[in-house]
């Protein structure tokens, strides 16, 4: 039972004896990611606001996509909540799996502990959420009153950047051994992007396939939002359980492999 509760504390004990370097580390390689261009940062704002336009243009304007119990307006919307989430997963998960491939020697840097590498290409990919979100819910007090549902909006939030974090501490050491992850992961990307209701609600989702949904983990934050956001109402229980469950069991998984293997790994790096 000590052993169990040593596993499940150990992951938050290492982010807070070394959360004052990530955030500087983090906010450099924000910067350094958009050095050179002429928007700098401002592309983790422009960055959603173009992938909405995109999605919008296909599903509201050509495919004229309606939804009855949401106007245009709010159908636009709906599609933004899923792709604020989704994008960020796609960027950590696209980053983060390379990160210690592409920065072999800061693994054998005592003052910045490789479990720390992959976690901070995450919150560097999910920069875009944070400002996404704040887009949302600007523009969804401008057609509707706010709720106080809105405070689970950070719940949410931190149950996708823990399941990043855990899936891309065991896939950053994989990609040392298989180079040909990060193909892999292109085509995951993609798959995703299909199979996650985006830009269609769950109850257009035949009824044979809603069982298969459930074995999607963006499923459970993509409609977290959306409940939030622009229903105005709490996701169902089961949302919230199994997207909790699945969050912590991989941030725990995630980093006790990645704490136990790393060693083996160096000789990799």
């Amino acid at each position: 039972m000590f052993r169990l509760l040593l596993a499940l504390i150990a992951p938050f004990a290492a982010i807070v004896r070394h959360h004052s370097i990530l955030l500087r580390t983090t906010w450099v390689d924000i910067k350094a990611s958009f050095a050179g261009s002429v928007l700098g940062v401002v592309w983790v704002i422009v960055g959603p606001l173009l992938m909405l336009s995109v999605y919008a243009l296909t599903y509201a304007v050509i495919f004229k996509v309606r939804i009855p119990s949401l106007s245009t307006s709010e159908y636009v919307l709906y599609v933004f909540c899923g792709i604020v989430p989704f994008l960020a997963f796609a960027q950590s998960l696209s980053s983060g799996t390379l990160s210690l491939s592409s920065n072999r020697a800061v693994m054998l840097n005592t003052v910045f502990p490789a479990e720390m590498i992959p976690l901070r290409s995450v919150l560097v990919g999910s920069a875009s959420m944070l400002s996404g979100t704040v887009i949302l819910l600007f523009s969804d007090f401008m057609w509707s009153q706010p709720s106080w549902v809105f405070l689970l909006i950070p719940v949410v939030m931190v149950f996708q950047l823990m399941f990043s974090v855990g899936v891309c501490w065991l896939l950053s050491l994989a990609a040392l051994l298989v180079r040909d992850l990060t193909q892999l992961i292109y085509f995951v990307t993609m798959m995703l992007m299909i199979i996650t209701p985006i830009a269609y609600t769950p109850d257009m989702i035949p009824e044979g396939m809603k069982t298969l949904m459930l074995f999607n983990p963006l499923y459970y934050f993509v409609t977290g939002y959306q409940y939030i956001i622009i229903l105005d109402r709490i996701p169902p229980p089961e949302i919230l359980a199994i997207g909790a469950a699945v969050s912590l069991g991989f941030f725990i998984l995630g980093y006790s492999v990645f704490h136990r293997s790393k060693q083996v790994f160096y000789d990799f790096a």
